[in-house]
C-alpha cells in the first residue's frame, strides 16, 4: 500500500482493526475527500461505497454517489440487493 493511502487509513484505526476494507469506510466517512480521491482510485472508492450503502448515512450517500457518478440505477440495483440497506432506514431513493 503506498505511504499515503497507509497514512490516511492509520488515521481511522482507532480500534487496531487492520482490515483496509473497514478503514476506507471510516475514511470516506470522516477523511477530506478530495484526499481520498487523489489517494485511491475511483473504481475502488465506488466498490467499497456500492457494497457498503448501509454503512453511510443520507449526507454521505449523496455525496459519494454524487462524487463517483453512480447512476440512480445502479445505485438502485446495489440497494434492492442489501437487505441491510433498508433495515438501516434509508429508503432505496437516495
Amino acid at each position: 500500500m503506498p505511504s499515503e493511502r497507509k497514512a490516511i487509513l492509520e488515521r481511522y484505526a482507532w480500534d487496531r482493526t487492520q482490515d483496509e476494507e473497514e478503514l476506507l469506510i471510516r475514511a470516506m466517512m470522516y477523511h477530506n475527500p478530495v484526499e481520498l480521491l487523489m489517494a485511491f482510485s475511483r473504481e475502488e472508492l465506488k466498490k467499497t461505497f456500492l457494497e457498503n450503502l448501509h454503512r453511510f448515512d443520507d449526507k454521505n450517500l449523496n455525496f459519494w454517489k454524487f462524487a463517483l457518478e453512480v447512476s440512480d440505477e445502479e445505485f438502485n440495483r446495489y440497494a434492492e440487493g442489501n437487505f441491510r440497506f433498508g433495515l438501516s432506514g434509508h429508503s432505496k431513493e437516495a
